[in-house]
């Protein structure tokens, strides 16, 4: 069964574009941030920044992950071409793994899946602080 797409009003985002896909990034940015408005997020909430080449992207998730508030980060370039290069991949599972923060990649098409993940951690985390005590004992 399909996440129902809940509202992003108390979320905020980071939005990396990758200018070396400049012709994807201007087909998808606006769109991108639009839809994510359309959710409910106030456009004070995304915060948006450039990044020359796909291999700066993972360098600049750990920036937004280590000096901004976001609940989650989108990367706008094409998804192949990222999956298809195995060590910036892995830098992002990394960075997805320590900081414990949803990254998605690709365009405007990330909007609810971002949010539908972020809302999936969140309902985790509260769940986990009410059975924590529980699953402590086990041990």
């Amino acid at each position: 069964m399909k996440r129902k797409i809940e509202s992003s009003a108390n979320m905020k985002f980071g939005v990396i574009a990758v200018d070396e896909y400049s012709e994807f990034v201007s087909e998808n940015l606006a769109t991108l941030t639009g839809v994510l408005q359309n959710l409910g997020c106030s456009s004070e909430n995304i915060v948006v920044k450039h990044v020359p080449t796909l291999h700066d992207s993972v360098v600049a998730t750990q920036f937004m992950a280590q000096y901004t508030d976001v609940d989650g980060v989108v990367i706008v370039a094409p998804k192949r071409d990222l999956i298809n290069a195995l060590p910036l991949m892995n830098g992002i599972i990394q960075i997805q793994i320590q900081w414990t923060m949803v990254v998605e990649i690709g365009g405007y098409e990330c909007a609810e899946n971002i949010v539908s993940m972020i809302s999936l951690q969140n309902e985790m985390e509260i769940d986990a602080s009410e059975s924590r005590g529980l699953r402590s004992d086990l041990c």
